[in-house]
Formats: structure tokens, sequence, C-alpha cells
């Protein structure tokens, strides 16, 4: 095998560490010894032990310490992101690759958080391991995309996603809007919920809707983790009835002017804010609770905000077939340009049908090539 099978081969074995290593990166790692694969592994769930121990416990229970350990001196990994040099959840992983005497290391890319980037690298070499970056830099890096984005930009990746007809409404002027959208629509929903840290919602949508903001159980695995809930504003919370985004274990965190000082409360974070600044502000914060992307779900006015202060990266509409008139709601209501050339513009990434809906993925045309 080839120097780009064998990363390719850890590419696609960090990919088995989806949805379940937040905020942390999917890493895999192939160790080779006389172009034989003598260990594999990943980066299994957040907290665990990352790809390179994997690969080394999984080199062990094939062959035996002893012989593992022959083997494991003078091999070559093969790992998607530079090993870490920093103590955290786990010891460093280049203290693994150093005890264990490996000679080569071949690193698809840097790790973009400023406490490692390009120090695992200088660390291995300092210790007399020959390491090599940018074998499948591209490939690498697009499995990781939200985090090497939150690490680069400062604040998370925003996905937006509106569920609209066929004239942009998103619901009926009495508030009906279930369900605009096929079946088949919803339950893709899902799984972009899934691949995402949090769900962001106004208190509007939590007084109107009252959702529980969360991944169905039949959709996810039982050791899959909720993604956080967000909601601007917090006049929900005076509501009598039950509040169903409290439900549960994950985390929920609302921002609102009202707010003179940060207060928790179980599950429940309440952060203030400035309303000049409120969108920035909150984007700010958030990069701080270490949450790589945000799907912003609604509602219109929040649409509009996150619009018209060019804050999405990457806008999922699903459009239903439907036409609800003129008096219906608008998905999105910004103010309109002077000029034609000053329209809010995205580039169109995907399309497809979903069900009886068409599903068009658009993303900001100066953050892709």
């Amino acid at each position: 095998m080839t120097r780009e099978g064998y990363m390719q081969e850890a590419i696609s074995l960090a990919l088995k560490g989806s949805f379940n290593v937040h905020p942390n990166p999917k890493v895999g790692c192939i160790l080779v010894k006389n172009n034989e694969i003598i260990g594999k592994g990943y980066h299994k769930e957040y907290g665990g032990h990352h790809a390179e121990v994997n690969a080394f416990k999984y080199c062990i229970k094939k062959y035996g310490k002893a012989k593992a350990t022959q083997l494991l001196f003078g091999s070559t990994a093969y790992v998607t992101l530079e090993p870490c040099s920093i103590f955290s959840k786990t010891p460093p992983c280049t203290s693994s690759l150093i005890k264990y005497g490996i000679k080569n290391v071949f690193c698809a890319s840097l790790d973009p958080n400023k406490k490692i980037n390009g120090n695992g690298v200088k660390i291995l070499k300092e210790n007399g391991i020959n390491v090599e970056v940018g074998l499948l830099e591209k490939q690498a890096i697009s499995i990781n995309h939200d985090f090497f984005f939150r690490h680069r930009e400062g604040r998370p990746f925003i996905r937006m996603k509106i569920a609209q007809s066929l004239d942009a409404k998103i619901a009926l002027s009495n508030g009906e809007s279930k369900w605009i959208t096929s079946k088949k629509s919803r339950d893709d929903v899902q799984q972009i919920r899934l691949a995402c840290d949090a769900i962001l919602v106004g208190s509007g949508t939590i007084l109107k809707d009252n959702p529980r903001l969360d991944v169905r159980k039949n959709i996810r695995n039982l050791n899959e983790r909720q993604p956080k809930k967000i909601v601007l504003g917090s006049s929900f919370l005076k509501r009598q009835n039950d509040i169903k985004i409290l439900k549960g274990t994950a985390e929920v965190i609302v921002f609102s002017k009202e707010f003179s000082s940060y207060a928790k409360e179980g599950n429940l974070i309440q952060i203030p804010i400035k309303k000049s600044t409120a969108l920035q502000d909150t984007l700010k914060e958030l990069g701080k609770h270490e949450l790589n992307s945000i799907l912003v779900e609604g509602g219109s006015k929040i649409f509009t905000s996150f619009i018209q202060e060019d804050l999405v990266d990457e806008l999922i509409l699903y459009i239903s077939p439907k036409i609800l008139g003129k008096e219906s709601i608008d998905s999105i209501s910004i103010e309109p340009p002077i000029i034609l050339s000053g329209a809010k513009k995205f580039k169109i990434y995907d399309s497809m049908l979903v069900g009886d809906d068409i599903k068009i993925i658009m993303r900001k045309k100066n953050k892709y090539k």
C-alpha cells in the first residue's frame, strides 16, 4: 500500500468517531512496519483515549506486549492530525509516540489549536522522530471543517436551516407551521442536528412551539450526545407550562439583555448581553464554550438578524411545493440593498430532492473555493 493509501485508511478510521468526539476533532491513526499494518485506532469519544493510543492498544492486543514492543520500535505512524502535546483529558500523544520508539510520523495537518499548533511536531523532531506534514491535507481538514473554522475564526460555524413554502413562507398568519415540509425532510434535519454542537432559536419560537430541540432516539445511537440548546431572549422562562427544552441533560444556554450577572441553575446557564451587539457578543461567548458549529432554526426574526449581519456560513433550505400566500409569515425580511450588486450572496453548493421537497445547501461565496 502507498503512503496515500495508509493515510486514506486513517481518515476512514477517523470518521468512525463522528457524533461522539465533540468538541474534539475526529482523528485516525495507522501504524506500519515493513509495509504491514500493525496497529490502527481512532478517537472514539470525548474524554477517551486519542487515536494514537488506541492504535498502540490494538497492536499490543493483537501481538502481545513483548512482540508489539519490538514491532512498534522503528515503525511509521500515519495520523490525520498533529499529535497533541498538552495534558487535557488524557496525556499528550507525543509522549506515547516517543515512548514506543516510532521512527517516522506522517501527519496530514497541523492542529489549528494555538496551544498545539506546531508544538507537537517540534517535540517529535527534538526527540529524533522524522515528521512530514501535508499528506492528504485537504481531505483530512475536510472531515473536521467546523473544528478548524472555530480555531481560525474565533467563533462557531453557523448553519441556518429554513423549512419554507415555495413562496418563502414559514407559517400561516396565525402561526400554524406543522407541517410545511415532508416527513423525509424533517428526518433529514435530525441528521443535521446530530452533526452540530448546538441548536439556536429565539425565545418566540419556544413560546409558540415549545420544541424539545433534541435528536430523536430512533435517529441517534444511545452513546451519541445531544446538542446543546441556545435561546436568544428569556421571556419563555416566565411561561407557566412545562418548558420542553429544559428536560433532559443537554445544557441550555440563554442569552438576554435582562440579566445583570452570570447565573447557573442545573442545566440552565443564563448570560447577559448588550442589545446593540447581541449577535456578535453571543457568538464570541459561544466560542468560549468550545462549540464548533451551531444550527440556527428560527424563527423569522432570528433568521433575518443573522442574514442581515452576514453571520450565516451555510444556509440550508427545505422548499416545499406548497404556496401559503402573501399574508403568511416570511422566512426572511431583511432591508433591501440600494443597488442589485449590494444584495446578500450565497453560492449553491448542493441540491437534491428529499421526499416531496427540494433541499438546497448554500455557502458564503468568500468562504469556499
